[in-house]
Order: C-alpha cells, then structure tokens, then sequence
C-alpha cells in the first residue's frame, strides 16, 4: 500500500509542477516595438559533413529581412570530409557577410560542437550571438524577431524549432508527429520555465545571447568536457548565474523548423545523447527528473500489476487520468502558443507510450555510451 500512497503523492507533485509551468507560459514573449535598436548579429554554425544540408540553411539566411551590413554569418568546418568546405569556399566568395573558418584539431576541454562554437565565437564581430544547426530552415523574419527580444533589454533569448518531415510513409508521418509532439512539449516546458526567468532547457538550433555573457561566464568552462549540453547546459549556467535576464520568444517569425531526416539508428543515438546529460544538470532540474523518472516508473510498474491482476485497476487508473488531464493542458497551451493544433491528434498514442519511453532512454543515456556525429 505505500508504493500506492507514493505514486498518489508523486501525481500531485507531478500536477503541481506542471501548473506552474504553464503559469510562466503567459510571461515569455517580447513585443515588437517601434524603433527597435539594430543591434550587429554573429549568426555561428558548427558544421560537419553537412554537405546535404548546408546549402538549404545559407539561402534561409541570405534572404533575412534584417539589414545585410547589421549581419554576418559564421560557420565553422569542424573537421568536415566531405564537400562542406567547398560550398563554404563558394558561398563566402559571392557574400561578404558569411565567413567561415575550419578546425583541424580536437581539445579535451571542449568536445563536441563547443569547439568550434568557442571558434565561431572568437571570430564574431556582433555583440549578441544567434546559433543554429545545418540542418535547419530559419524563417525570413527570425534575426528581426531575435532582435526585437535583446531590444527590450533580454540577455539571453530561446525561440521554438518545431520539426520538418515531407514523408508520405504513413508510419514514418506517425513517428514524425509522436516527435513533433514531444519536442513541442520540452519547448512548452522551456518557455513555461523561462516565464520565471528559470532556464531549464533550450536547443541549439534557436538559441541566441549576448557575448559578453559567455565571457562573463567563462564560456563552456565546467561544461566543456561533456560531448553535448552547448544548448541547454549553458542556459543552465546562465541562469544559475543569477544575473542575466531570460526570454522565450514564440512570433511565429522566431520559428526555426528542423528538418526531421534522420534514420532510425541516428535517431536513437540522438535520444541516448539526450538523456546522457541528466548526471550534469544542476541540483533542481536533476531532482525533478529523478521524480518525474521514480513517477513514471512506479505507474507503468501499477500498470503491470494490474495486468497481472495482482491489484485493482483503480489504483492505476485514477493517476493515470489525472495525468493525461494535466499533460493535454500543458499540450493545449504549447499548441495554442506554436500553433501546432494537429499533432495533438496523437496525444493518446504520446501519453501510452511516453512512460516506457522516457525509462527507457534515461536508462539508456546514463549507463551506455552513444556516438558523436
């Protein structure tokens, strides 16, 4: 009976979490604003064997509706083999704002991307930094949008970046909106928490701050080491800092889709990675994933008792569903905030089989390696 009166008290802490994050969701977005300063933006790619995906995300930027000589682009060939310095040759020779630069050698200190961000970073001109991936398609107005936020005297800015799949495989576009829908729903958490001026998650495909942050902060100092984390693990840093003010900007203009092109095996090596950077997360998050882990947990294992029929049904059921009414509500709002309304036609399927998902790949990032691209 205690294991039923700890999972009882786990789905109230549970509800009590997520209530406060969506009250932080009505405080997260800046205001356009007349006048708004031009501020001069280093646009930083880390690329590596991006020869597929580089050329899509140069035009994406190329055709930003922000001044041409209050921008530039930088991308750093991080080691690449294939034609990625090429393109790069080509592109920074027909644009004077994209600059690229690459790096032959890896330093212990900083793994990963963080080695040639820090590279990217040394070379940017701009006092406010935007990152993104190769692999993404920045809407025309994503640089004003980022810029309307530093505007308004933010120092470090998150923005959305829903999922692009054009499969017409009927389970490939199922899997692609459980992906999308789980994505929406870390942002959802993100800008809920970012409300409170409390960065718990970010991405690097929209990410954005001041320079002066990461020297202040001594750049990936701490984290350096870690072969992931350059996004969210440095908001953390920013945010325990105490210092800095944070926004989560949700214009549909700040929306940054990432083509959703992985196979399945790379797809899986990213979800281990993803999970591998609980052990590193600060004290407060690392306790409410180790809850929200012994939570789900404990309801699938109800689950299976029930199945068993060692238990009766309500002592699962009851949870469950006021679990599924909490989880819809935190949807709803992302939906309403991203505009993402269909996917939430996979919310029942999403809410099956998120518990054995996120045990899974908890398990799975935290006591088994994965592979860096």
């Amino acid at each position: 009976m205690i294991l039923f009166y700890a999972l009882f008290v786990l789905t109230i802490v549970y509800v009590a979490f997520l209530l406060f994050i969506l009250s932080g969701t009505f405080y997260v977005n800046a205001r356009n604003q007349v006048g708004d300063k031009k501020h001069f933006l280093s646009v930083i790619i880390a690329a590596r064997n991006e020869e597929n995906n580089l050329v899509g995300l140069l035009k994406a930027l190329i055709v930003q509706n922000y001044p041409k000589d209050k921008f530039e682009i930088i991308v750093v060939d991080d080691r690449s083999k294939d034609q990625t310095e090429s393109i790069l040759k080509n592109y920074s020779a027909k644009y004077d704002n994209i600059i690229y630069h690459r790096i032959k050698d890896t330093i212990p200190e900083l793994v990963g991307k963080k080695r040639a961000l820090t590279e990217g970073m040394t070379h940017a001109r701009g006092e406010i930094m935007l990152f993104t991936d190769a692999d993404c398609r920045p809407h025309p107005g994503w640089l004003t949008s980022m810029n309307t936020a530093f505007s308004q005297g933010f120092d470090a800015v998150v923005g959305y970046s829903p999922l692009l799949n054009e499969s017409t495989n009927i389970w490939q576009k199922i899997v692609h909106h459980l992906k999308k829908l789980e994505r929406m729903a870390m942002f959802t958490l993100s800008a809920g928490s970012i409300g409170w001026n409390w960065g718990m998650t970010a991405t690097g495909r929209n990410f954005a701050y001041k320079k002066k942050v990461f020297e202040e902060l001594a750049g990936f100092e701490g984290i350096g080491f870690i072969p992931s984390g350059d996004d969210d693990l440095f908001l953390q840093k920013i945010s325990r800092s105490k210092k800095y003010k944070l926004c989560f900007v949700t214009t549909k203009d700040s929306f940054v889709p990432s083509l959703d092109n992985k196979s399945y095996s790379e797809s899986f090596n990213q979800e281990k990675r993803r999970g591998s950077k609980f052990r590193f997360y600060s004290f407060p998050i690392k306790l409410i994933s180790s809850m929200m882990f012994i939570y789900l947990t404990l309801l699938f294992f109800t689950f299976i008792l029930c199945l068993a029929d060692l238990v009766q049904w309500k002592y699962f059921l009851i949870p469950f569903i006021i679990k599924c009414g909490i989880d819809f509500l935190i949807l709803l709002r992302g939906a309403v905030i991203f505009r993402e309304y269909r996917i939430l036609c996979v919310f029942p399927f999403a809410e099956v089989l998120y518990a054995p998902y996120f045990i899974v790949f908890g398990l799975l990032g935290t006591f088994r390696k994965y592979t860096w691209k």
